[in-house]
Formats: C-alpha cells, sequence, structure tokens
C-alpha cells in the first residue's frame, strides 16, 4: 500500500547552471546589452556624420568653382575699401552742418560754387565760384557775413569772365 504520511517527501530536483548565477548575472547582462546598443548607435550616427561632412564637402568645392577666385578677391578687396571708408567717416568730423545751415540756405540763386574745401583745425571753408555781376558777389558776402556762426566772409580773386559772370574766391571763418 502507498505511504499515507502526512509530511510531505523531499524530492530532489535537478539544478541548471543558469539558475545559480542569479540576479545580478541577469542584471550585468542587461547592462552590457544596454551599452551595446547605445555604442552601436554612436557608431552609426558617427558614419552618418563622415557622409554627411563628405557631401558637403562636395558641395563646397562645386561652389568654389562656380565663383571665380578673381571675383572672390575683387569682391574681398571691395569689402576692405568699404569698411575703411566707413571708419573714415565716422572718425571724421561732421561738415554737414556747414552744407545744411550756412551754404545751401544762404546761397543766392545767381552765385553757383565750384569747388570747396573745408579746414577743421582753421575751422574755415574756402569756396570758388562764379556770380552773374559784381554786386551779386556783393549781395553774397553780405549775405555770409550777416549769418550768426559766421566770424568773416572775405572774398578775393575777383576776375571778369569772357561770358559776362564774375569768378570769385571765399574764405569764410565759422564760430567754434
Amino acid at each position: 500500500m502507498a505511504d499515507t504520511s502526512l509530511m510531505p517527501k523531499k524530492f530532489s530536483v535537478p539544478q541548471y547552471a543558469g539558475e545559480t548565477l542569479g540576479a545580478f548575472f541577469r542584471i550585468g547582462v542587461i547592462g552590457f546589452l544596454v551599452v551595446a546598443v547605445f555604442v552601436g548607435g554612436l557608431y552609426l550616427y558617427r558614419e552618418s556624420l563622415k557622409i554627411s561632412l563628405e557631401s558637403q564637402k562636395s558641395v563646397l568645392e562645386k561652389l568654389e568653382v562656380e565663383f571665380e577666385p578673381s571675383l572672390i578677391a575683387e569682391l574681398e578687396r571691395v569689402s576692405n575699401t568699404m569698411a575703411t571708408a566707413r571708419d573714415i567717416l565716422r572718425l571724421h568730423s561732421q561738415t554737414s552742418p556747414v552744407f545744411n545751415n550756412v551754404l545751401e540756405p544762404n546761397t543766392l540763386t545767381s552765385v553757383s560754387f565750384n569747388s570747396f574745401a573745408y579746414s577743421a583745425e582753421k575751422n574755415t571753408v574756402t569756396l570758388s565760384g562764379e556770380a552773374a555781376s559784381y554786386s551779386d558777389v556783393s549781395s553774397q558776402s553780405a549775405v555770409f557775413e550777416s549769418l550768426p556762426n559766421v566770424v568773416s566772409a572775405t572774398f578775393s580773386n575777383l576776375a571778369l569772365r569772357e561770358s559776362g559772370g564774375v569768378s570769385f574766391t571765399i574764405n569764410i571763418v565759422l564760430k567754434k
């Protein structure tokens, strides 16, 4: 008859090698797989960047061929010249008030100027011009001398031209 004991009998259960390694081994394998996938992704990203860099280099080489090196050199020269002119204008004393406040609104219609020189050190304007008559030269002198920002206006080199006009030179000393 069968053994009817209330105590359970112990059976020997075969153990496998994988079961004896435990949870740390499993975590290590999972970590290794994660790192391997990450390194593989980085490798693929690096290769993608290499391919992109090569294609960008080829595009740049094509663009360099399209633009002539002499044109690029000329454009650089013009750019440098413009930058120098910009610096000179930025540092230069403004003479526009001389034009806007003295010459333009106060020049008679019968008087014209054909040369202009400005001295910032002496604060003077020297103009050569032509007027219709001697009386126009005298009227122009009176207009310039009546301006509040003019110290003196001296006319010189008066000469009658063959056309009937009068050529002259005027030296205007401005207040500082």
